[in-house]
């Protein structure tokens, strides 16, 4: 394989490529991209399992999705469903930047059934 030229310069298409995007990607969010990468993370992480998540779901008045890479927007809109119809509030909000080309994310959830008029941009939300 190290012999092949072809898959030598699309690796160097690839990566390039990459390292393109995530300038995109920090410019967008008006950071530099050396400060993202020496970035500490701080806080505390909270890990609940999946009766706790149910419960605080069930009892909120109002729930604020934000999908990402992966999502798996069919059960994400019949859990949005079920939420919607036991009478909660239910709102996604995009972000700019979830790994996704902009507007694939709005094009998944329109997919799977889920109401436009519930889905914002991160600004949006209030």
């Amino acid at each position: 394989m190290l012999d092949n030229p072809f898959l030598t310069i699309v690796g160097a298409f690839v990566g390039s490529s990459g390292a393109i995007l995530s300038q995109i990607m920090c410019n967008f969010m008006n950071r530099n991209l050396t400060i993202i990468q020496d970035t500490k993370v701080e806080g505390i992480h909270t890990e609940i399992n999946i009766e706790y998540a149910v419960e605080m779901m069930v009892n909120s008045k109002s729930i604020i999705i934000l999908p990402g890479y992966g999502l798996a927007q069919y059960p994400v809109a019949d859990m949005c469903k079920t939420l919607i119809d036991q009478g909660i509030k239910v709102r996604f909000g995009i972000h700019p930047v979830p790994g996704r080309m902009p507007g694939q994310l709005n094009v998944l959830l329109a997919e799977a059934g889920i109401p436009y008029d519930i889905v914002f941009q991160m600004e949006e939300i209030q």
